[in-house]
């Protein structure tokens, strides 16, 4: 019989990446413009253009904060300099403390524990960033800490297959040490992956023969031949009853 191990992103997967920027904006401008989603998806996407190099430690994490709020504001025809930007981003970077859970997808973690399967997280980025939005959302209920994987601490980043198998090696490590698991039912661990990201978690994932399962609650049109997600949802309710049906 398989057992089932999910492990999950952290930004845009667990929680909604949008609602602290719109706190954030709200917070240092006092008001919300009427196209403040459109600035949220440019700041994404000027993100996503540079991030890789932030990573790689090509460019500085600084830099790239700068340059993805400058350049989705100016685009929307707010006029900004560096300071400010910088400003903005440590501003965003303290209203990340008040993210949540979707309700489903608390639900969906709750349905998964109840199971008895396994939770893990694989993650990009700076290793105190992401731990504390892991503690923000009490994460820990569950997932074992030494579960959880962060780029920054494996020296790999999504979507390259060394994290995902690092991870899968760990995870089966920590089982089999705290008596969860004998090392003759390995082969019987099933591995998805959950993430919004085509790019990082869904080819990632399947390039690393884990399941993929894509939260495309941002309705990206992605044509890719080469590689296609096992399940594709739109809404948090969609992934939490594909959940309820894996299990």
């Amino acid at each position: 019989m398989n057992r089932n191990v999910f492990f999950f992103d952290i930004d845009d997967t667990l929680y909604d990446l949008e609602y602290p920027f719109r706190l954030a904006f709200k917070k240092m401008y006092y008001y919300l413009p009427k196209n403040i989603h459109q600035i949220f998806l440019d700041f994404r996407k000027y993100n996503n253009e540079i991030y890789d190099k932030a990573l790689k430690g090509e460019i500085s994490m600084e830099y790239l904060c700068i340059y993805r709020t400058k350049n989705s504001f100016i685009d929307n025809g707010i006029s900004i300099d560096d300071k400010e930007a910088m400003q903005f981003h440590l501003v965003y970077l303290d209203q990340k403390k008040h993210i949540k859970f979707e309700d489903h997808v608390q639900m969906s973690l709750d349905y998964i524990i109840s199971k008895g399967s396994e939770i893990g997280i694989i993650s990009n980025g700076p290793h105190k960033e992401q731990y504390n939005k892991i503690k923000y959302l009490d994460m820990y209920k569950y997932v074992d800490k030494n579960n959880i994987f962060v780029s920054e601490d494996v020296g790999f980043h999504k979507p390259d297959s060394r994290i995902f198998c690092y991870a899968k090696k760990h995870i089966e490590d920590n089982l089999i040490s705290n008596n969860r698991l004998q090392s003759d039912d390995i082969p019987n661990l099933k591995y998805y992956y959950i993430g919004d990201s085509f790019e990082n978690d869904v080819i990632g994932a399947k390039i690393s023969n884990f399941g993929s399962i894509w939260i495309n609650h941002r309705g990206y049109d992605i044509n890719c031949e080469k590689y296609k997600a096992d399940f594709e949802v739109n809404t948090f309710e969609e992934f939490y009853l594909l959940i309820k049906s894996i299990i």
